[in-house]
């Protein structure tokens, strides 16, 4: 079985034809293409959460490191 390229211009000749735009569109998809659409959805959110983690670490919350000194504070004074 011969498989061929696809480009943007075939998808968009089958979507218009000579009338207008096609209102009955057949989209086939193969287990190869829904496996790459399912690891590219995975990829995309692990990435996304590797970035949210290291923007967190990199930029720590001002206000917990105010009250951690505080409680510091307090606990220093209060031994004492």
């Amino acid at each position: 079985m011969e498989t061929k390229k696809k480009n943007l211009k075939t998808y968009l000749d089958a979507l218009v034809d000579k009338d207008g735009i096609k209102t009955e569109v057949t989209i086939t998809m193969t287990d190869q293409t829904l496996i790459k659409l399912i690891l590219a959805a995975m990829g995309c959110g692990i990435g996304l959460v590797v970035i949210a983690q290291l923007v967190k670490k990199q930029f720590p919350n001002q206000e917990l490191k105010k009250i951690q000194n505080q409680i510091s504070s307090i606990h220093n004074t209060l031994k004492s």
